[in-house]
């Protein structure tokens, strides 16, 4: 009974190291570059990304009561709510250390760092 309970732990082990790993922050020589972050500051503290991919997305918000007016100018009565279409800049820029340590990626809306993970070794 203890052989099957190690190894289905060992085995819930190696599963989840195949996982991606998110991350909540970046380090860049000394600096650390977290989510929530603007643009400039990745800019300024990490450089340049050694690759660079930008497109826009297209989202809708549902309000069970009218958007406020200082947020959204046009939004539309979409049965008993209202509806709102918002266009996000979305950036995915890689960071890529060489063959020796893991890339990082950074998911970057409006601006702002959304997300940050961890790849697979750089090359």
């Amino acid at each position: 009974m203890k052989s099957i309970v190690a190894l289905c732990l060992v085995g819930a082990l190696l599963w989840s190291t195949c996982l991606p790993n998110p991350v909540l922050a970046m380090r860049c020589g000394s600096r650390l570059i977290s989510e929530g972050d603007p643009k400039e500051k990745l800019v300024n503290e990490c450089g340049p990304p050694a690759n660079l991919e930008a497109w826009e997305e297209e989202r809708y918000y549902h309000y069970d009561a009218a958007p406020p007016s200082y947020l959204y100018r046009e939004f539309e009565r979409y049965g008993s709510a209202y509806r709102v279409k918002v266009i996000i800049r979305v950036e995915l820029w890689t960071y890529n250390y060489g063959p020796s340590r893991f890339m990082d990626y950074v998911r970057i809306e409006n601006g702002l760092v959304v997300k940050i993970y961890s790849g697979g070794y750089g090359y």
